[in-house]
C-alpha cells in the first residue's frame, strides 16, 4: 500500500501538504487497493452496528502520507473540506472516524516517530494512541476531539475513513480520472 501511494503521487488531491497529502478512493482504479478499502468498510460498518446498533455508511476514504512536520491540532470531524468549500455547513456528513495505521513505530523499513493520534480530553491527562502497523481506531469523530502530534522522523502512512448515518451521504463506487471531481460532485452526477 505504501508503494502504491509512493508510485501514484499524481493522484494526490486531498490535503495541502502542510499536514498530509492523500489519494481519494474515487481516483484509485487499481482493484486490489479498492478491495482493501471495501473490506475495511464492511468490517467497520459491522463493528459499529455491533457496538452501537447504528447503521452507518462510508462517506469518504483516503490513503494518506504525513511527512516530517505533519500535525493536526485537536478538532472534531463533522463536515468535509469539500462540504465547506461548497457552502454545505448545516448538514453533518461525518459522525464516525476510522484511522488504520499502514506503518508504525515498530517497523524496521518504514518506521516513523511522532504522529500519534491523541484525544486531549479523555481521562485526566488525555489519551495517546501509539501507531502500530496493521492496527486502527474507530471513534465518534463528531463528538470526540482528536489531533495528531507532529511527525518527527520518517513518514506516517494511514488509511482514513469517515462514516455517516445519513444514507444519502454514502460514497459512490464510481471511479474517475477527473482529479477535480470529489465525492460530492460524483454523487450529484449519478
Amino acid at each position: 500500500m505504501i508503494l502504491y501511494l509512493k508510485t501514484h503521487e499524481h493522484l494526490r488531491t486531498v490535503g495541502d501538504g502542510s499536514d498530509y497529502t492523500a489519494i481519494n478512493i474515487l481516483h484509485i482504479h487499481t482493484q486490489w487497493v479498492r478491495d482493501i478499502f471495501n473490506r475495511l468498510a464492511f468490517d467497520v460498518t459491522s463493528e459499529i452496528y455491533k457496538h452501537s446498533g447504528l447503521r452507518v455508511y462510508p462517506e469518504m476514504s483516503a490513503i494518506n502520507e504525513w511527512k516530517i512536520g505533519g500535525v493536526q491540532e485537536p478538532h472534531n470531524d463533522s463536515v468535509s473540506d469539500v462540504d465547506i468549500r461548497e457552502g454545505i455547513k448545516d448538514e453533518t456528513s461525518r459522525e464516525w472516524t476510522v484511522i488504520l495505521y499502514i506503518n508504525g513505530h515498530e517497523d524496521s523499513v518504514e518506521s516513523f516517530r511522532g504522529g500519534e493520534t491523541y484525544f486531549p480530553h479523555e481521562g485526566p491527562t488525555g489519551q495517546i494512541m501509539t501507531p502500530v502497523r496493521g492496527t486502527g481506531i474507530a471513534f465518534r469523530g463528531i463528538d470526540l476531539e482528536h489531533g495528531v502530534y507532529p511527525v518527527r522522523r520518517g513518514s506516517r502512512y494511514t488509511i482514513s475513513q469517515w462514516y455517516s448515518s445519513n444514507r444519502s451521504r454514502i460514497i459512490t463506487d464510481e471511479r474517475t480520472k477527473d482529479l477535480h471531481a470529489n465525492h460530492l460532485s460524483l454523487r450529484q452526477s449519478s
